[in-house]
């Protein structure tokens, strides 16, 4: 991800409820993407309830996890 460069415009008095309110625009986005994908996805093969997913793809959603954690939460280590 790419970082904006120069200063950050700061909405309200108190910066961390713009640190707030980023993370839940964050969070708003990702849960968004989500939502339609697996309604594509379950309108295309059914429910995924009982899937069992590789190893290899099980390794590759922990570290997507990761990077969503970093993603949402990072801003809080500035």
């Amino acid at each position: 991800m790419s970082e904006a460069r120069g200063t950050r415009p700061q909405l309200f008095d108190d910066p961390a409820i713009d640190t707030l309110v980023k993370m839940l625009l964050e969070l708003a986005s990702e849960t968004w993407v989500t939502r339609a994908r697996l309604a594509a996805l379950e309108a295309k093969v059914g429910s995924v309830e009982d899937l069992v997913l590789p190893p290899e793809i099980e390794a590759r959603l922990a570290a997507d996890r990761d990077a969503f954690v970093r993603k949402v939460f990072g801003v809080l280590d500035r």
